[in-house]
């Protein structure tokens, strides 16, 4: 039986599941986004419990109200750094990709703005953001390069790559809102493919 020294690393199964997050610093993902980006903005409440936000996650963002976007503000205005960090709004986003490295739909969850953001820049400028390779790096560097996000062009996929994108495509996912500004509808022939901003 072999041992499990702490100073061994171990081969172990994982769970697997659905979900990729890039947890520690050289984390990565390569990727085809597979469908509309979802999203949702919460307000931690307690250790582990939480809130939707009101506010954010509502259509009309400027006529809703949210309870903790309030108490978010008050504790700003009153410099209550600890209130403040614990309910202010975190925004989750949940992109529907084929995961390269391992050949599987997965569901790429994050909570940087930036690299949604930087994705939306390139489809903003034209570029088609779902036939292109994605590669997200955690760096931990502090500033914008926190997160690293290359573009790494046109993907050469092999027949199995086809198989799992199909069933990449069909993720469902069960939280958060549809995203508007990367979204996989092709517009109609008498619509813009790009607007102006």
């Amino acid at each position: 039986m072999p041992e499990a020294n702490f100073n061994k690393s171990l081969n172990l199964p994982s769970k697997g599941g659905v979900y990729v997050r890039l947890k520690d610093k050289g984390d990565k993902v390569k990727f085809l986004i597979a469908g509309t980006p979802h999203y949702e903005t919460i307000h931690w409440v307690g250790d582990k419990q939480f809130e939707l936000c009101g506010k954010y996650n509502s259509d009309e963002p400027t006529k809703a109200t949210c309870q903790y976007c309030e108490d978010y503000a008050r504790a700003i205005e009153e410099k209550d750094k600890e209130t403040e960090k614990a309910i202010r709004p975190v925004t989750n986003f949940y992109y529907p990709i084929l995961d390269l490295v391992t050949n599987k739909p997965s569901i790429f969850q994050f909570s940087a703005k930036s690299i949604h953001y930087t994705i939306k820049n390139y489809a903003d400028e034209g570029l088609d953001v779902f036939d292109t390779v994605w590669v997200v790096e955690r760096t931990n560097e502090q500033g914008p390069n926190y997160y690293k996000v290359l573009n790494m062009g046109k993907p050469k996929l092999t027949p199995e790559n086809k198989e799992q994108l199909v069933l990449a495509k069909e993720l469902k996912i069960k939280t958060g809102k549809s995203s508007d500004s990367v979204t996989d509808e092709v517009p109609m022939p008498d619509e813009p493919a790009v607007e102006g901003s």
